[in-house]
């Protein structure tokens, strides 16, 4: 397909070597063939020719340490860049920024890859983790992703094209992080700076539920005023750029290294910044903070093909549950023909509209016109609504320009040529509904093997509706991390009342039974039912109204009357009464009683009586309420 023969035309789009040292003015690009790697020339042999660029008058290094890079010469182009336009200020640094009325240092703190060829990792992460901080709107979120699991996890799932600490081949890298997402640093820490990579398999046991979805990458065109406003507007930009023997001392200043730069690029770093002053890139770099200016580095605009492969990620926070869609496997049925005959480069997107909007992910990770591929990814998507509606496309699409080529359709009534947004340009379409868990079916599907397929409406026979060449079935699995609120039962309110109703017959008053088991999505209801449990041993004759209840919803409350036969007419009476959820009597309430009998009042003023006597027969009845109250 044409994305193929540019490929070839652009093979310097994105490259990568693992390591370089200082000395001469030769880039030191790890000569290696996929996926061997030379051996690296000591640091003595090359320090001497140091031949740097910048602006400060000599290169000094502290530690005698060579600093190792990773992108591989030889990936994949990449697809046209995206231009932006606009004015923008003449310098901006995302490291003390306002952003929507907040300042602060939208960056995270400097990294160190140390001994491994993972700047594939660690340049992309840096752009995801300040856009996360960006789009929750807080200079001081903390977020620190895992480049471990890349290095790791990549090596097992994308094998050929991430490898450990020999470096990777662009684009693998983001398409690892859009396919499987990322996860906190604390969930697989970074340990291959002594240069192994452990097993995919040491990676916290709970790691399904802490995946961070990052739903999308771009390119930006290469030109300056792109660059700065995609800058601006997404965040700092992960970038690919050469790196030279003289780079390694850097140690403050503009970075220059003037002329056309005919080397592949093979350095993974992050734009978090410009400055028109200096004509200048501000960038992060994952040397540790020993290194350039406290890890941070300038470089001159469009020096070491710096601005030549600039990316930008899409991440929408995750709110609402999680809608997980694993992709087992894709079945061509019949002779799979691409754009150019023999040259199908076969993608899939699964698509979910999540309440607001449309959220694709793409997988590229087959082509070669092979008809059977076994996948078995998980996409997962954060949505807003009970019943997202999901699609599952597979397409010939054009790497380079990203249009869509040729649609496979697994039904009748499928999608048209060069439509990427056509729903009916999908092999599957249907809504899932989380409370049920069921398949809202609006095209057919049927069992297989655990899995859900495609009914394929493939026509043999060349039917009106079918393409022979371009049919298809998917066989897929849909999960998601909802759960439907549970009762919970709130009692509010005392009893204190003490109204004589009947012959030792007494109103207490009134408390209430909430169902405070409310969705916080509002997705559906729960249901409580409840019964009065335990009543003081005084007392006969409890009426309670009403005393039970079913199917209370979520949110509603009823109130309840209680009624009780005093024992006797001559105590204040005290105790509680219990209320439990009947389907979970861990989740209980209890309501305090105080009866007071109007019949103890009558005898208190019957006991005052003796001190009124004396009081009005006596001589001085001012002087003994005086006396008797000093007593």
């Amino acid at each position: 397909m044409i994305g193929k023969i540019f490929s070839i035309l652009f093979a310097g789009i994105m490259i990568c070597a693992c390591f370089t040292v200082i000395g001469t003015q030769q880039q030191q690009n790890d000569s290696i063939t996929k996926p061997g790697i030379s051996q690296e020339p000591s640091f003595e042999e090359t320090i001497s020719n140091n031949g740097c660029g910048c602006e400060s008058d000599e290169i000094t290094t502290t530690d005698s340490q060579y600093y190792r890079t990773g992108l591989l010469p030889g990936g994949q182009s990449l697809p046209e860049g995206t231009i932006f336009t606009g004015r923008t200020s003449s310098a901006w640094d995302w490291r003390d920024a306002t952003y929507n009325s907040l300042t602060g240092d939208w960056t995270t703190p400097i990294k160190n890859q140390a001994n491994c060829g993972s700047c594939y990792a660690f340049g992309p992460l840096a752009s995801v983790e300040s856009l996360i901080k960006i789009k929750q709107g807080d200079p001081d979120f903390s977020i620190d992703l895992s480049e471990q699991f890349i290095v790791s996890c990549g090596t097992e799932w994308m094998s050929g094209d991430i490898l450990g600490c020999d470096g990777a081949y662009s684009p693998a890298q983001y398409n690892f992080i859009t396919t499987y997402g990322t996860l906190p640093e604390s969930c697989f820490p970074y340990v291959s700076g002594s240069g192994s990579v452990p097993p995919c398999s040491n990676k916290c046991s709970n790691w399904e539920d802490l995946i961070i979805q990052i739903d999308g990458w771009h390119t930006v065109a290469s030109d300056t005023t792109s660059i700065k406003n995609a800058l601006v507007q997404y965040g700092p930009l992960a970038a690919g750029m050469i790196v030279y023997d003289d780079f390694q001392g850097y140690n403050g200043g503009v970075y220059e290294h003037p002329g056309s730069d005919p080397d592949p690029m093979n350095h993974a770093v992050a734009i978090v910044g410009y400055d028109d002053s200096q004509n200048c890139w501000i960038c992060k770099n994952s040397w540790g903070t020993s290194w350039g200016e406290d890890g941070w580095f300038r470089i001159a605009y469009g020096d070491c093909k710096i601005g030549q492969e600039i990316i930008y990620f899409d991440y929408i926070p995750q709110t609402g549950p999680q809608v997980n869609v694993k992709i087992h496997r894709i079945l061509g049925i019949g002779e799979i023909e691409g754009w150019l005959e023999g040259e199908a480069d076969w993608s899939y997107r699964v698509q979910v509209f999540n309440g607001n909007q449309w959220v694709d992910q793409i997988n590229d990770a087959y082509s070669n016109n092979e008809n059977d591929h076994t996948q078995d990814v998980i996409h997962r998507f954060h949505v807003q609504t009970q019943t997202p509606e999901i699609t599952i496309k597979v397409w010939d699409r054009d790497l380079f320009s990203g249009d869509d080529l040729a649609d496979v359709s697994g039904y009748v009534g499928g999608g048209t040529d060069d439509n990427t947004n056509d729903v009916r340009g999908a092999i599957f379409h249907c809504q899932y509904n989380l409370v049920t868990n069921q398949v809202i079916q609006i095209d057919s599907i049927v069992n297989e093997g655990g899995y859900a397929t495609s009914s394929g409406t493939y026509q043999p026979d060349g039917g009106e509706n079918s393409d022979a060449e371009n049919d298809a079935k998917v066989w897929f699995q849909l999960s998601d991390s909802y759960n439907p609120p549970e009762a919970n039962l709130q009692v509010v309110g005392a009893l204190n009342g003490s109204v004589k109703i009947g012959t030792n017959h007494y109103a207490l008053g009134t408390f209430t039974v909430e169902n405070i088991g409310v969705d916080p999505y509002g997705f559906s209801d729960s249901y409580l039912d409840w019964e009065i449990a335990e009543t003081p041993e005084w007392g006969s004759n409890w009426v309670f109204e009403p005393s039970s209840g079913t199917n209370l919803p979520s949110g509603e409350s009823v109130t309840v009357h209680v009624y009780v036969d005093a024992p006797d007419e001559q105590a204040t009476f005290t105790g509680s009464i219990k209320i439990w959820n009947t389907e979970n009597h861990a989740d209980y309430g209890i309501v305090s009683i105080q009866l007071v009998t109007p019949v103890e009042q009558l005898l208190l003023q019957w006991n005052l009586f003796p001190m009124a006597f004396h009081y009005f027969a006596s001589p001085h009845p001012f002087s003994f309420l005086l006396n008797h109250h000093m007593r």
